[in-house]
């Protein structure tokens, strides 16, 4: 898809950087990304996604507790279907983040079922730090699972908000290619981000042990 006028003038930031130019934003408008979270994190991620260009469809019937007030909730939506939110709130943010039905990743707040293609991006923490844990398409979905099977749900409040900016900032990142396969990021405070070493699944570090 070739950019319109007013998505070069909207997207100039992004495209001004040499990792992303013009082809790197009509990949992102290309495809959307499914959010399956209701908390500070995913709806936080949502609105960055959108503002990026990426379309944002809700996943689940979860519905909106009274956590959610923030971002992009408000507290007339507390009992709503997020998907509903999400359909009347980014357009809002941004036209462009509605409307792409083909492909698309999957950003969720833990626990999360993780199914059709990647990108993936966990967000979890914890008890102490926030996490993200991401898999591209070459990344082992054991490996994943093994990892976020041991992170707790999300943090709310602003680390949960510092949680889902860089959530969306990893999934543009690995669907522009910019990123490994599989890995993670601690969050300890907004700002202060350290690398989450991924957990091995059997069949890998048994590969690893046999590697010369």
């Amino acid at each position: 898809m070739a950019l319109r006028e007013d998505q070069i003038l909207r997207y100039s930031r992004q495209i001004l950087l040499r990792e992303v130019g013009g082809r790197g934003q009509e990949a992102l408008l290309s495809e959307r990304a499914r959010l399956d979270g209701v908390g500070a994190s995913g709806l936080t991620a949502a609105a960055y996604l959108a503002g990026g260009g990426t379309p944002v469809a809700g996943v689940g019937s979860l519905t909106l507790g009274p956590w959610a007030p923030g971002f992009l909730a408000s507290a007339e939506d507390v009992g709503q279907p997020a998907t509903e939110l999400l359909a009347r709130a980014l357009p809002e943010v941004n036209p462009d983040a509605v409307g792409a039905d083909a492909g698309g990743g999957l950003i969720a707040e833990l626990p999360a079922a993780w199914s059709g293609a990647a990108p993936w991006v966990a967000l979890g923490g914890d008890g102490a730090r926030a996490a993200v844990v991401f898999r591209g398409p070459e990344g082992c979905v054991w490996c994943f699972g093994e990892t976020v099977r041991h992170l707790t749900p999300p943090p709310d409040g602003a680390l949960g908000v510092a949680l889902g900016a860089l959530g969306a900032l990893v999934f543009q990142r690995l669907r522009l290619g910019m990123s490994e396969p599989l890995g993670g990021r601690w969050l300890a405070a907004p700002g202060e981000v350290t690398e989450l070493e991924p957990r091995r699944c059997a069949r890998c570090a048994s590969r690893e042990t046999q590697s010369p």
